[in-house]
């Protein structure tokens, strides 16, 4: 399918629904009018679609590549975060799930640019088709096109430099130069930053101004469920989506980094992940959890709060609590979700950080925690706190599909 806008299509393991808003937001911000398609449902007509658009943007998900729902597509711009394993009930082996990933690259048309995560070796693998241009971006490999550089975390924001480190062409060939801006943003963890320059590079495109850029990134509202601070004292509570290994460790790194006295995690057992998933997230956990013997974790199912698709096989919950008892570690498990959370506040103390941490089995976490406190979630109350004070509360959080 032809369409005379361009077409931007975003793919990869994590990141892509939150890239996808960040992209979104700058673009609105700098006075375009986007529109972002649902891979399983695009309109037959782009180009009339009741609205007036200058581009289109799209999550492209493996299902979709998978069962080739965007054959008749060709794209201006490609764009891959990083590159892990997922989804494996459906693709059963790893290097099905990256061929199917690989084929957002053959739907570019000639001339048309690849933006390719550098951190990421598997990802880099895929840039072998020849007749286009690729843009590399990171936050730890200096030399990527990209970068983010000096970045330091708090609580309720992340600094960071953002950093065009080689020239490269808007999709209008205009030349965008060499440049830095200081940026200020609204999502915690390295991971997110990831994808913040991701969305800068994928905006350069459109709007070869690195400061105008900059200036939409330091606008950005917080999203729900990503990394989202729900209370800050006396207990900090985080509430995240992650429900794949990268995605944990990802978020597990970045509540570390707020350097609590101990973190008390509140996990969520991947339904439908499968068995090898739900084996490799209780690695992680258990690799986390030797390295900081204070933390402790608390495990549900949420058999009663969950929707039938989501809900964990038992054959998904043994393979995850084999792997943690094969470790020797201890923990507390909760088959319902209202019980798991009552276990966490009841144990928890004054400085400690309770991180809920899992996909749609935790879905109904963040209402539960916050009414078993009585307590106005921050969202609510200060839709946008202190720290950016040009922002007005009419900007509240977005929320996060994923």
């Amino acid at each position: 399918m032809l369409t005379t806008k361009p077409l931007v299509g975003v793919t990869g393991t994590n990141g892509k629904t939150t890239t996808l808003l960040i992209l979104n937001f700058i673009l609105q911000q700098c006075g375009l009018k986007p529109l972002i398609l649902n891979a399983e449902k695009i309109p037959p007509d782009l180009e009339n679609n009741g609205q007036i658009n200058d581009c289109f943007l799209m999550e492209i998900t493996v299902e979709a590549l998978r069962r080739k729902k965007l054959a008749h597509f060709s794209f201006d711009c490609g764009a891959f975060t990083n590159l892990t394993l997922d989804h494996l009930a459906s693709c059963r082996t790893a290097k099905h799930y990256l061929s199917y990933k690989a084929q957002l690259l053959q739907q570019l048309a000639p001339g048309a640019k690849a933006i390719i995560n550098a951190d990421d070796g598997q990802a880099l693998s895929l840039a072998q088709k020849e007749d286009i241009e690729y843009i590399t971006y990171a936050t730890r490999y200096p030399n990527a096109m990209v970068v983010a550089k000096n970045i330091q975390q708090c609580l309720w924001y992340t600094k960071f430099t953002l950093e065009v480190t080689a020239e490269f062409k808007s999709l209008t060939n205009q030349i965008i130069k060499p440049g830095s801006a200081c940026i200020k943003f609204s999502l915690l963890g390295e991971h997110n930053v990831a994808n913040a320059v991701l969305a800068a590079s994928l905006a350069l495109l459109f709007i070869p101004d690195l400061d105008a850029i900059a200036q939409a990134l330091c606008k950005f509202p917080r999203l729900r469920r990503t990394m989202e601070v729900i209370n800050d004292s006396p207990l900090t509570i985080i509430d995240d989506a992650a429900r794949n290994t990268a995605a944990l460790q990802a978020a597990l790194a970045a509540a570390q980094a707020l350097k609590a006295p101990r973190i008390l995690l509140l996990h969520g057992i991947y339904g439908g992940g499968g068995v090898v998933m739900n084996r490799n997230n209780a690695r992680a956990l258990c690799h986390w959890l030797l390295k900081y013997p204070e933390n402790h974790l608390y495990l549900t199912r949420s058999m009663h709060h969950t929707r039938k698709k989501h809900q964990v096989r038992l054959h998904e919950e043994k393979a995850f609590l084999a792997e943690l008892k094969q470790h020797g570690l201890q923990f507390a498990y909760f088959p319902d979700l209202p019980d798991a959370i009552e276990g966490v506040l009841s144990r928890a103390q004054k400085g400690d950080l309770i991180l809920l941490l899992g996909g749609p089995v935790l879905k109904h976490a963040h209402e539960i925690i916050v009414n078993s406190l009585n307590i106005n979630p921050l969202f609510y109350q200060q839709p946008i706190l202190s720290p950016w004070p040009e922002i007005k509360d009419k900007q509240a959080l977005i929320y996060n599909p994923s």
